[in-house]
């Protein structure tokens, strides 16, 4: 499991440029699966307290705990959006060697450093 926070809108194009992944090649296959692991298949914990348990658990850092068993800090809670990923493709799970997973991580840290940049 990965939780992931991010203020960054998620943006496949953004995502793939930035890995330096060409359009049309196996290298946006493999890494188009890993965004999608990422963002679309995973669940983005703060829209889904806000939409089904915000009434129930009272707060998302409540939520996360009670739920799924996580404690989230205040600097996680501070970001937009909290995305929880269960399954990861084989190129980024730690579970393989010359997995990718700090690279991938890497380029989502720079995503978030230039989207919070230009908020400023």
């Amino acid at each position: 499991m990965l939780v992931l926070p991010t203020s960054w809108e998620p943006n496949r194009q953004a995502f793939l440029t930035q890995l330096g992944v060409s359009e049309g090649g196996l290298g946006e296959q493999l890494f188009g699966k890993v965004y999608n692991a990422l963002f679309v298949h995973s669940t983005e914990m703060r829209r889904e307290f806000e939409r089904y348990y915000a009434v129930e658990y009272g707060s998302p850092e409540n939520y996360a705990r009670i739920v799924h068993g996580l404690e989230l800090d205040d600097e996680e809670l501070a970001h937009d959006q909290i995305f929880l990923v269960t399954w990861l493709p084989q190129i980024v799970d730690g579970d393989y060697e010359e997995n990718q997973l700090d690279t991938v991580l890497a380029c989502i840290e720079e995503l978030e450093r230039a989207n919070n940049e230009a908020k400023t």
